[in-house]
């Protein structure tokens, strides 16, 4: 019996239900047309598409921002813990280590009295203190005075950090110019 609108709605024929008939398949007829049909339409993608923009849009200068302040944590991070290395070293050794820090071939570097090889800060230090830090047998900042040495990271973009030497040896970073 040949497809008909007319059919009866309970007919037992073809799987019918309703006003759409099954076949064998993923997809329903009716008046010879698929209906129902997978996929998506080319507004949808559109739509996404321009979704996916904008959100890229506005994504990527955060990105950068984020990854300009990580490079500068990190520097300062490695340079004040590499430092804390030199004083216990000095202490150990029973014997006084020179930390020198200085801008070479445009990368701020930093040496450790051949205690260590040399530490070349990441590239968003674009600018380093040159300064020359000392400590002691004792782990006490060689060179005495009340006042804390301060060694200024500066950034191509962004905020600068700092890491400050007390004069007790303690070295510790901080996220702006001057540390407290």
């Amino acid at each position: 019996m040949p497809y008909s609108r007319h059919l009866d709605r309970h007919a037992p024929c073809f799987g019918f239900t309703g006003n759409r008939v099954s076949l064998k398949g993923n997809f329903k007829m009716m008046s010879g047309q698929l209906r129902d049909a997978k996929g998506f339409t080319l507004i949808e993608m559109a739509l996404v598409g321009a979704i996916v923009g904008i959100t890229t849009m506005i994504a990527i200068p955060s990105f950068t921002q984020w990854k300009a302040r990580y490079q500068m944590k990190q520097a300062a991070t490695e340079l004040a813990g590499n430092m804390n290395l030199a004083r216990a070293a000095a202490m150990s050794r029973g014997t006084g280590i020179t930390v020198t820090t200085a801008v070479t071939s445009g990368r701020a570097t930093v040496t450790f009295g051949g205690v260590f090889p040399p530490l070349t800060l990441n590239e968003g230090v674009a600018n380093i203190t040159a300064a020359t830090i000392g400590f002691n047998m004792f782990g006490l900042r060689a060179g005495g005075g009340t006042a804390n040495a301060l060694i200024t990271l500066t950034p191509q973009q962004g905020s600068p950090y700092s890491v400050v030497v007390t004069p007790s040896g303690k070295v510790d970073w901080c996220a702006m110019a001057t540390c407290p």
